[in-house]
């Protein structure tokens, strides 16, 4: 049993812990103790505590036997008797007899070796020579040091309970010793009392006697479960919260105690999702509502194992504390709010002009200029009716006015929101104000992913995170490794779900054109460098989602491999077709035929054209009359994306393309007979690649 005790850890690191320390271990006794069987290892954190129960481990390791090489053979002996290095080897591993020694061959040739058996060490000495580099080689997020940089933890480590079969294990870990004690918190105060441990069967009696919940699910079970309790006291709804809130809560606190509190009603006519994030966010606390409406009161979890004489007193301050706190918080944003609409929306996007976007992207009242040039192109390609360019033409101006707000300044978390709210309030139409909000999407709220809910929205999205991604591209501020510091990651994965959701047919790489002939001309951009640079970006977040939605990977890049132009909803519709049909006997013979080609013409991709009246042996001749129309009518087909239609046309070509290889000499000397072959099989080949590069599917 380990325990380290510590100062209160970060939530996610209380998330982690168990996970990567129980890893580590597991290692540790497989692969350094090398144990015939695997204990049964346990691991609990809480913010105070990091906790290592382990079952079943042996009170000895195993010995083991291990073959130790020498030196070449070569060099080992003068005759059958040891030459002075197999004699060193001999003395070094304490063997008397050079029979006992043998050969090895390796890939530099044959060496001397011996068998040495290693005497097992007892488990609890391993245990206490290795637990403190154990406890270091844990990867956490961030570490402290407090006496020197070799000691490191999340937090500074105040206390060690270690105890082996009942007896205390000691070790040191920088100045803390290990012992026999744990410590435990009691009322509000942070003094902590210390409590003799002698079993495991003690130790979990003693955490569960004080209210301490060891397990991350089991607390979050209980809270959940005092939740709904609490709720149902005043008819409220269950209160919504996302998996990061609720896990947040479970990591900081050890002895979850809920209280239902209250706060003045006056500060209902502040909006709702206002006073929502200011308990959510800047509080840890979980709002109460019913029928859609905001209830003057809240759920705290406390972390506090009150004393039963003491509980009312106790359960009364802890309410008044937290609704005291509270209501300084609900008073700044009831003044915000009040400040705030008093000014026009039109006051509030001037001032855009004074809020930097980027250095060399200009201000956030910049960047609306270009999400408007940008917005009316996607449009006109998109073909959307007059009135919703007319409601663009309100709203592009209006979605970032917000930015300039006290409420957002002091919120970040509400922009958008607070531009619906500030925005309706001004007496703007609904479809703009809506915009407003929903130009950040998507986003996940709870358990759901909300995208733009009608055109002008995802309108408005798409030409602000286009900016984004382009603007940031021009800088090659593009994010490579783990870093991505401007979200452009989830900004490209948010338009193509956009474009997926709303079945949009337009070409980013032509977006892309518009975009950096309209804006940054002076700047004398390599533009083909960057494009190419962008689609790589583009397309891997575009298969990364696909293949997060369970598409294979050879279906994706089948089709990305030849599609080009950022087409998304269409390349996503090839790719689901092939998801779907790629084992119909179809699809194989169209591969078998697309890699005989590729196998003749891949050193001659550059010929593409061919002389119809070379072309006279009959395989050649009804080729080319099965290859023009099937070209022809999959054009309209292509369009329609009806693929069923296009394979069938596509597969006219299995026989003839066949008969044409098994009766005609391709790579015949006359040169310009062999280039009209060549180019006619190219012209099969580019006209399949239509659809899909058919060699890289898995077949």
């Amino acid at each position: 049993m380990l325990e380290i005790g510590s100062g209160e850890l970060p939530y996610d690191e209380v998330r982690k812990i168990p996970v990567e320390l129980k890893n580590i271990l597991q290692n540790f006794f497989e692969n350094e103790a090398m144990l015939s069987g695997k204990p049964a290892i346990e691991i609990f954190a809480t913010p105070r505590r990091t906790v290592v129960f382990i079952k079943e481990l042996p009170l000895k390791s195993p010995d083991r036997e291990l073959e130790i090489v020498g030196p070449p053979v070569g060099i080992s002996y003068h005759g059958s008797l040891p030459a002075p290095p197999l004699v060193q080897f001999m003395k070094k591993n304490g063997i008397s007899d050079h029979n006992k020694i043998y050969v090895v061959h390796q890939k530099k040739g044959a060496y001397v070796a011996c068998k040495k058996t290693i005497k097992g060490s007892p488990i609890k000495k391993l245990l206490t020579d290795n637990i403190p580099n154990i406890v270091k080689r844990t990867p956490f997020k961030k570490t402290m040091f407090w006496l020197n940089r070799e000691t490191r933890f999340p937090r500074p480590v105040l206390w060690i309970l270690s105890i082996f079969d009942g007896k205390t294990a000691p070790f040191d870990f920088g100045d803390v010793k290990a012992s026999n004690l744990t410590r435990i918190k009691y009322g509000l105060s942070y003094k902590m009392k210390q409590v003799k441990i002698s079993s495991s069967k003690d130790y979990f009696d003693v955490l569960s006697s004080n209210g301490i919940i060891l397990r991350n699910a089991d607390r979050k079970k209980f809270i959940e479960n005092k939740l709904e309790t609490l709720s149902k006291k005043i008819n409220a709804d269950i209160p919504e919260y996302d998996g990061d809130f609720i896990d947040e809560i479970t990591g900081l606190t050890e002895t979850p105690y809920a209280l239902l509190c209250e706060f003045d009603k006056k500060f209902l006519s502040v909006p709702k999702e206002l006073l929502s994030v200011v308990m959510r966010k800047h509080q840890r606390f979980f709002p109460l509502s019913s029928d859609g409406g905001l209830l003057p009161f809240f759920i705290a979890v406390a972390d506090v194992n009150p004393v039963p004489a003491l509980k009312d007193s106790l359960e009364n301050n802890i309410k008044s504390g937290y609704s005291k706190v509270l209501t300084a918080r609900l008073s700044d944003a009831e003044f915000f709010f009040k400040e705030d609409v008093k000014k026009r929306p039109s006051y509030f996007a001037e001032e855009t002009k004074n809020i930097l976007f980027y250095e060399g992207l200009g201000s956030y009242f910049d960047k609306t200029a270009r999400i408007k040039k940008l917005g009316i192109f996607i449009a006109e390609k998109l073909k959307f009716s007059s009135g919703i360019l007319n409601n663009f033409k309100k709203a592009y101006g209006l979605l970032k006015f917000d930015l300039a707000t006290h409420a957002v300044f002091e919120f970040p978390e509400m922009q958008g929101v607070m531009g619906r709210i500030y925005a309706k309030a001004a007496k703007e139409n609904s479809v703009v104000s809506l915009a407003i909000e929903e130009h950040y999407y998507p986003v996940s709220k709870g358990k759901k992913r909300l995208l733009p809910s009608n055109d002008l929205s995802a309108l408005c999205a798409l030409s602000d995170k286009l900016d984004s991604v382009f603007s940031f591209a021009m800088l090659k501020k593009l994010p490579t490794g783990e870093s991505d510091p401007f979200y452009l990651r989830r900004a490209m994965i948010g338009i193509i779900e956009i474009i997926l959701e709303k079945k949009y047919r337009f070409n980013i790489s032509e977006i892309f054109d518009f975009y950096f002939n309209g804006f940054f001309k002076e700047r004398n951009l390599n533009t083909a460098e960057l494009k190419k640079i962008l689609m790589n970006f583009a397309d891997a977040r575009f298969k990364n989602f696909l293949i997060s939605s369970g598409y294979k990977s050879d279906e994706i890049m089948s089709v990305l491999s030849v599609e080009m132009s950022g087409n998304y909803y269409v390349s996503f519709l090839k790719i689901d077709f092939l998801s779907k049909f790629k084992l119909h006997e179809e699809i194989f013979e169209l591969a078998q035929i697309f890699k005989r080609i590729n196998n003749i013409t891949y050193k001659y991709a550059d010929i593409v054209n061919f002389d119809k009246d070379r072309l006279t042996a009959i395989e050649e001749i009804k080729l080319i009359s099965i290859f023009k129309p099937a070209k022809k009518n999959s054009i309209s087909l292509l369009e329609k994306s009806d693929f069923t239609a296009v394979m069938n046309e596509m597969y006219k070509l299995v026989r003839p393309v066949n008969d044409f290889f098994d009766n005609v000499m391709v790579l015949t000397e006359e040169e310009a007979l062999k280039n009209s072959r060549i180019g006619l099989l190219n012209g099969i080949l580019n006209f399949l690649k239509n659809f899909c590069d058919f060699s890289i599917l898995d077949l």
